[in-house]
């Protein structure tokens, strides 16, 4: 069967795919890997638990919901709390998708091993999210831009791009791209301005009031007189 088909001329061309096995891990290095990748969810479904538990010691059960409710209300309501909240959101949505996304993708984004760079924390950004990842022996920040266009749609995203560390080539980011600031219609404020002023009022620059100059008028010069020719009359003495 293998003969048939490296001697069909026309037969199409079929991508190449890699396969190898993984080796087998201590059950406690995978509850570890489990722990450390579901941290932040396990942290709120503990809080929330606890607090809900203490609630109904106290309050009772209806009034617990209703504070509960309440909470969830301002949080929504407030913008610098929304904002919090929704961006938190999506860096943990962005360390799962991108993590699923590397282990399906076409191209190898792990060693022959079969691990996949360590991701270490991701922190939200005007534009989107920032994904930190270590990457380990065998592999490279090179293997992840070339899955960039399969990171995007798998993180809901707009675009995505990879940032390297120029000091170290081990530690390198995905930026997740969400949206961009120069499509909103009000203007950016920019952190260059802000400094600007605090320089100008910390040495009582532009405090005083601009005063107009004075006007002086201008003397018009009289017009030149026109010259009189006078005829030479002395041909005409005898």
């Amino acid at each position: 069967m293998t003969k048939s088909i490296r001697g069909a001329r026309g037969a199409r061309r079929v991508d190449v795919m890699e396969f190898w096995h993984a080796p087998k891990q201590h059950w406690f290095v995978v509850g570890l890997g489990v722990l450390l990748r579901w941290r932040a969810e396990i942290f709120l479904a503990a809080v929330f638990l606890a607090s809900m538990a203490w609630l109904y010691h106290e309050v009772g059960e209806g009034f617990a919901w209703l504070i509960f409710t309440g909470v969830v209300v301002v949080v929504v309501l407030v913008p610098p709390t929304r904002w919090f909240v929704f961006s938190r959101f999506w860096c943990l949505v962005d360390r799962h998708r991108l993590r699923t996304c590397l282990r399906q993708a076409r191209a190898r984004t792990m060693n022959l091993d079969g691990a996949l760079p360590f991701m270490l924390w991701a922190r939200p950004t005007k534009t989107g999210e920032r994904v930190w990842l270590w990457s380990r022996a065998g592999s490279s920040a090179g293997d992840l831009e070339a899955v960039l266009e399969y990171i995007a749609p798998a993180c809901y995203a707009r675009d995505a791009r990879v940032h390297r560390v120029r000091k170290l080539s081990t530690l390198f980011a995905v930026e997740v791209i969400r949206r961009d600031p120069l499509d909103r219609s009000t203007p950016i404020d920019s952190p260059l301005a802000k400094v600007a002023n605090l320089v100008r009022k910390s040495r009582g620059e532009g405090t005083e009031p601009i005063a107009a100059a004075p006007v002086v008028p201008v003397r018009e010069k009289p017009a030149p007189r026109p010259a009189v020719v006078v005829d030479d009359l002395s041909d005409y003495i005898d």
